[in-house]
């Protein structure tokens, strides 16, 4: 009876066991666009109000190296070697155009693995920028391109954000 108890177990546990897929993802950074929002904030500095945008979007990696740690950061600042890559698209009598900035709104963001591991990684990331009110067209209607880039150097996807108007009130 006990021989049977133990294969039936086993059997179990094997027929679990094998419902499970492991995840892969292909190496080079998928992202999906998920939202925008923005916020009206206070400035700190300057007492003035400004619009807050921030973009999520769902991303997924094979290999887990997305996000730069603070010596890789520094690295790549030297060289404006972002990892989030955004364009701005102002609209200008109902086109969109490209908009270039004096400074550019891409930026960094953090590793998103601690452990040093090499595997699949899913989620969210959240990115921000700033649009000070008094520089800020009334009514500038907006929208953005979005690339990330991992640190073997590929290149996502490209996705685009839906139209936000800043500078309403």
């Amino acid at each position: 009876m006990k021989k049977v108890s133990v294969l039936i177990v086993f059997s179990v546990m094997c027929l679990v066991m094998g419902c499970f897929k492991e995840i892969s993802f292909d190496t080079k950074p998928f992202i999906e666009f998920q939202s925008i929002r923005k916020e009206i904030r206070l400035d700190q500095f300057a007492g003035t109000k400004k619009d807050s945008v921030i973009m999520t979007i769902h991303f997924q990696d094979g290999d887990g190296d997305l996000g730069l740690n603070e010596a890789e950061k520094a690295k790549a600042t030297e060289t404006n070697d972002y990892n989030y890559i955004v364009r701005v698209f102002r609209q200008k009598k109902g086109v969109f155009q490209e908009y270039i900035p004096p400074l550019p709104y891409s930026g960094f963001f953090q590793r998103l693995k601690s452990d040093g591991k090499v595997g699949p990684i899913e989620g969210t990331l959240d990115y921000s920028i700033d649009f000070p009110q008094p520089f800020t067209l009334p009514k500038d209607s907006l929208k953005f391109q979005i690339t990330i880039k991992d640190r073997a150097g590929n290149i996502s996807n490209t996705v685009e954000s839906k139209v936000i108007v800043l500078n309403e009130f």
